[in-house]
């Protein structure tokens, strides 16, 4: 029989479970935070794995083999727990044998746990290294047989990254950067800087570096990040990320550098946009160096990135562009988010051995449960609601977007992770000039600075963005370039500089959502649609009906589309 594979992050960030079928694919998988409607709820994911149960049926009690994404044998050595203090809870008796145990023998290469069910269920616990996680998550999906890997975050259990090449022979790992030397926490540290939250807000300081000119503080910026070979250095006498008592991520010497920080919520000024205008500039130079040199070692054709410096799409949508690699596959999930569907598949392939046969790279994160008809009209008729089922949804959809009305989408299975693709997504026409400030305004409530992602047809996607051969974007992970015809009759997508993030829509994948771009393009003459994430400020995306139906009466929506099911206000 095969495993029945859980996958968990419980590591401190996005919070997430995903449970893996008989050959190896993604049955379900979604953070803790959909759930329990916490932004960014850190604890472990309880609601997330009975989530999982739930939607495909397998008790608990049939998982076989549970992977968590981070691995204690670094820590075990040092005991933190006292007999006196396990006295308290008896509970912590395991973890005190293990930590005396293994520092007895001055430290251990792993662990190995079995929990034995009241049930009579047996399922073996294992840790996977964090990046390791990442790894399998970017490498797996990928469809590539044989390819390099990059993989860059804040921290893991003692590194901050992985770089190495996968063969058939297996995977080679030719560096991996010391702890606390990390590009992750270099970018956190000027989101604190700029008076944003570090760990958080760092896609808004890479939207503002569109506003900057990076010359202006290149010069005093570019030494503190050194590369040599497969490795690189911080200067860290100017950042103390790495202190756990210290109240912010960079050191007063970085003050006396560029002077004061901004306080939180302050007004920018050009000086915060020049700063990090440089600060985007040096982490790509230094992410094209070291997979200049990764590329001289190998010489291989094929790329896979990971980790949550690969969340910057500013970066993601130059590496064609910079780099030797022919092909590249990052995925939708590279941060955090994404490490409980990385353990898993690491531990499938690499620790228990079963196998899968090569399939083509993917295309979607589309993991949550889908709601049928009948739960959805039950929940509105529950709540007294008017509404309507068109004949055409779709049809009704795109006249309601051509109208200028501000319209929820509510389709399938949720996509796992951050970036709504089209099943919990807000859509707008993206053509007319008012309509970011109107979005904003209404429903996201957030800093007009940031942009809204363009969602194009994957045939169409030529027409409108300046493109490399064979590029695509399914996850809305890259930034390109619109052509500059394009810039003008887009307005609402169109950042500061030209670009946009897109979102490559396949029409095997996203059948609805694909029709009703072209349903607008009949419409408006332009297949695109301003895409967004279906929440406002603050709150996850939308789970489940009864989610999308409290988020549209709290928000400024015009209309929401809930399966066949359309309401207006």
């Amino acid at each position: 029989m095969p495993p029945v594979i859980l996958g968990i992050n419980c590591s401190g960030f996005h919070s997430s479970a995903c449970l893996l079928g008989p050959d190896g694919q993604v049955l379900v998988a979604i953070t803790e935070e959909r759930l329990t409607r916490v932004k960014q709820d850190k604890s472990f994911p309880r609601q997330a794995i009975r989530y999982c149960c739930e939607t495909t049926g397998i008790a608990l009690e049939d998982i076989t083999d549970a992977f968590i994404g981070w691995n204690p044998t670094p820590y075990l050595a040092k005991p933190t727990l006292s007999l006196a203090t396990v006295f308290q809870d008896r509970g912590q008796l395991a973890q005190l044998t293990l930590n005396e145990l293994a520092a007895l023998q001055g430290g251990v290469a792993g662990i190995g746990q079995m929990l034995h069910g009241l049930g009579g269920g047996h399922t073996r616990l294992h840790y996977a290294n964090h990046h390791h996680a990442h790894l399998a998550n970017a490498l797996l999906p990928s469809g590539f047989a044989e390819a390099d890997f990059f993989i860059a975050d804040g921290f893991g259990e003692t590194t901050t990254g992985l770089i190495g090449t996968a063969t058939a022979a297996g995977l080679t790992e030719l560096a991996a950067n010391r702890t606390p030397h990390s590009l992750g926490l270099f970018y956190s540290a000027f989101t604190d800087f700029l008076g944003f939250q570090p760990n958080g807000d760092e896609w808004k300081i890479m939207a503002l570096a569109a506003r900057g000119n990076s010359q202006v503080y290149y010069e005093m910026l570019r030494p503190l990040v050194t590369v040599s070979g497969l490795s690189y250095d911080v200067d860290l006498r100017y950042f103390e990320f790495f202190l756990p008592f210290t109240p912010h991520y960079y050191s007063p010497k970085l003050v006396a550098l560029l002077g004061p920080p901004l306080a939180r919520h302050a007004a920018l000024t050009p000086r915060e946009y020049d700063i990090v205008a440089a600060v985007q500039r040096i982490t790509e130079e230094v992410v094209f160096e070291l997979l200049a040199n990764l590329h001289a070692q190998t010489g291989q054709r094929r790329l896979v990135l990971g980790g949550g410096v690969l969340m910057n799409s500013v970066l993601n949508g130059k590496l064609r562009q910079h780099t030797s690699y022919e092909e590249i596959f990052i995925g939708g999930t590279p941060d955090d988010t994404g490490i409980s569907v990385g353990s898993a598949l690491y531990g499938r392939r690499f620790v228990l051995g079963e196998t899968t046969p090569l399939a083509v790279p993917s295309r979607h994160n589309f993991f949550g449960r889908e709601y049928s008809e009948a739960s959805i009209e039950a929940e509105l008729n529950r709540r007294k609601l008017r509404y309507e089922r068109p004949a055409d949804v779709v049809a009704a959809t795109a006249a309601l977007l051509h109208q200028a009305q501000v319209v929820a989408w509510f389709q399938g299975g949720s996509e796992f992770g951050q970036r709504a693709l089209g099943h919990r997504s807000i859509l707008a026409d993206p053509t007319r000039a008012d309509m970011k400030d109107r979005v904003n305004a209404s429903v996201k409530y957030r800093e007009g600075f940031r942009p809204f992602a363009p969602a194009v047809p994957e045939e169409r996607q030529g027409e409108i963005f300046d493109l490399p051969a064979g590029e695509t974007a399914y996850f809305m992970e890259k930034v390109f370039a619109l052509r500059p015809e394009m810039q003008a009759k887009l307005p609402a997508v169109t950042h500061d500089d030209g670009t946009g993030r897109l979102q490559t829509v396949h029409a095997a994948d996203n059948p609805l959502f694909h029709r009703l771009l072209l349903e607008f393009g009949q419409l408006s003459g332009l297949p695109v649609l301003l895409n967004t994430s279906f929440n406002v400020n603050g709150m996850p995306l939308v789970e489940s009906p009864a989610d999308a139906l409290d988020c549209y009466f709290q928000s400024g929506l015009d209309a929401l589309v809930l399966g066949p099911f359309l309401l207006r206000k």
